[in-house]
């Protein structure tokens, strides 16, 4: 079943039952109340037949002795008088014998009733019949002159009373189908409320595992639904940004594995090249030169290879750095002379501002940060000076600036990630395999430090190191 019948269903079987529950109170007070307001009626109307009897039997007597064979010959009309008065049959007993009844008796030889058999103890008593006609059965005791003692008693048929509960009934009944249909409507059209925007959740739910990462819920309400609306929102965001990322890692991985097979493709290829010419030669000069060659080359796959473990290791959550109080200040003054060779060659060098500084970083993977920094500002920015400032004030300021090419803000964007190289053509000259940069921020984030890049095209870059 669905949500919408559900709900439907639960509204008119919640209907039913307090209808049944409250018609079912109402028709058994209506009822009790009409019957207390019989038995008043009667409880009245006896107390004064009981006077009227007893005026009559002593006046119509000429002594008390004689009240027996004035009641024998009277009962029938006091019967009828009293009759006139209550609007109802009424009997009257001495004892057992029936003395005297409004209407004519079917059998002499009824049973006494037991509301009768009561007043005999000098109690008033009633009964109500069950069954389809109800009657109200109440009885007196009339005592005349403390010496004799009748028993009145009053058959009162409970028609009007049996009417009011089945009109009362009927009633409910047509009540409950007015309201039933009012219900149903509103039912309906709050349970298409409640479940048009699960409906659309569910059919963007259906369409987002289908592959339409698109897909979205509009749900305009302001309930749980629209909250859940949200959520999956929020989800499917997260998952489309994650999807993307990896899409976008996919493609930096290929386009980093076809740099790779290309970069590894020219040492293996110079390699066999000069292997076979070792082969065929005897010349020394010519062994010299190949052996310098493949000796040189395999260096660089070899680096290469350094390279891509170094950033699988700092990416491993479990690494752990070998910090210590180290000096700064000397780390980057090694970092810049191991440096110098290479520094010579592209024709530039290092200006240096350092503030003597101890500070607990782990001093190897430190000075490979700055090491990394030098060798890009050498390979790419073709700056003739690197000015490199250490400053502590609130934090630890690490500031190394070159006056080359820069970095446009397109590019500027990407220059952390793994396998990215501003120079993304495969036939580029200048070497590198876009990981320099991406283990210098793996290694600056290891030291709960911050690394912030700013370049302006034709004027330079600065890379901002900062520690706290």
């Amino acid at each position: 079943m669905k949500l919408k019948h559900k709900i439907i269903a639960l509204n008119m079987g919640a209907l039913f039952f307090m209808l049944i529950i409250l018609g079912t109170i109402i028709t058994m007070i209506t009822d009790n109340y009409n019957l207390r307001t019989t038995l008043q009626y009667l409880e009245n109307q006896s107390n004064y037949s009981a006077i009227y009897i007893e005026q009559y039997a002593l006046s119509k007597a000429p002594n008390d002795f004689e009240v027996p064979a004035v009641m024998n010959t009277s009962a029938n009309y006091l019967a009828a008088v009293l009759k006139e008065s209550v609007k109802c049959r009424v009997q009257i007993f001495y004892g057992t014998e029936l003395l005297g009844d409004s209407e004519e008796s079917t059998s002499s030889d009824e049973a006494i009733r037991p509301e009768i058999a009561e007043t005999f103890q000098k109690n008033k008593a009633y009964l109500i019949s069950t069954g389809k006609n109800r009657v109200f059965y109440y009885a007196v005791p009339v005592s005349i002159s403390n010496r004799y003692t009748y028993s009145l008693g009053f058959i009162y048929d409970l028609k009007e009373a049996d009417n009011m509960m089945s009109n009362t009934i009927k009633m409910f009944i047509f009540t409950g189908l007015f309201i039933s249909i009012f219900m149903m409507l509103g039912s309906t059209i709050i349970s298409n409320k409640i479940t048009n925007p699960i409906k659309m959740l569910n059919e963007a739910t259906k369409q987002f595992s289908e592959g339409n990462f698109e897909s979205r819920a509009h749900a305009a309400t302001h309930d749980e639904v629209g909250e859940l609306s949200t959520t999956f929102n929020s989800m499917a965001d997260s998952i489309k940004d994650m999807i993307t990322k990896l899409s976008n890692e996919k493609e930096k991985q290929k386009y980093f594995f076809d740099n790779f097979t290309h970069e590894i493709r020219t040492p293996l290829t110079t390699i066999l090249g000069y292997t076979e010419l070792l082969w065929k030669t005897n010349d020394e000069e010519v062994r010299d030169k190949s052996l310098f060659y493949i000796t040189s080359e395999g260096k660089r796959m070899l680096k290469m290879m350094e390279r891509l473990l170094e950033l699988s290791k700092l990416k491993n959550y479990s690494f752990e750095l070998n910090k210590s109080d180290s000096n700064l200040k000397k780390l980057i003054e090694d970092a810049c002379d191991s440096m110098q060779y290479k520094m010579k060659r592209y024709s530039t060098s290092c200006r240096l501002e350092l503030e003597d500084i101890i500070w607990k970083v782990d001093p190897d993977l430190f000075k490979q940060v700055i090491i990394n920094i030098i060798d890009n500002c050498i390979k790419y920015s073709k700056s003739p000076v690197i000015d490199i400032s250490l400053k502590h004030q609130e934090v630890i300021k690490l500031e190394i600036t070159d006056y080359g090419c820069g970095i446009d803000l397109k590019n500027l964007e990407s220059v952390f990630d793994p396998y990215y190289k501003v120079d993304q053509s495969r036939n580029s000259k200048t070497e590198g395999w876009g990981l320099g940069l991406s283990i210098v921020k793996e290694i600056v984030d290891k030291h709960g430090g911050h690394i912030e890049i700013m370049s302006t095209p034709q004027k330079g870059t600065s890379i901002i190191i900062t520690l706290v």
